[in-house]
């Protein structure tokens, strides 16, 4: 089911998840969505906002829009309000392996070591 909110545009930030993080704080505090880099980084906030998917954190408030829709993603189940199950995705995730992989094993004992670079 849809829910209606009102939210005065004008005091909270430009995002689409700022207006979220708004109506969470002071208007329903039982609505759920993700967030987490605040940066197009991570995509937890990722979202169908006005028929197309894109990530809250990213996609500004139009001032002269009259009423946004917010959905949670398509064709994935849905954990409650805007929290979409993905299970699937990172299952297929997984099984692709996108991370860097040692051509031979870690000697026991060894230490990793990082190094930061500064310019």
């Amino acid at each position: 089911r849809l829910q209606q909110y009102d939210v005065d545009l004008t005091t909270c930030g430009p995002m689409i998840l700022d207006g979220l993080v708004k109506i969470k704080d002071e208007m329903d505090s039982t609505l759920a969505f993700r967030r987490s880099c605040r940066e197009g980084i991570c995509g937890s906030c990722a979202m169908n906002i006005n028929g197309k998917n894109g990530l809250a954190c990213l996609l500004y408030i139009e001032p002269s829009a009259k009423a946004i829709e917010i959905q949670p993603l398509p064709h994935t189940y849905v954990v409650k309000d805007l929290i979409p199950d993905l299970t699937n995705f990172y299952n297929h995730y997984k099984a692709i392996e996108p991370w860097l992989k040692r051509k031979e094993p870690k000697a026991k004992g060894q230490k990793e070591f990082f190094f930061f670079f500064f310019f």
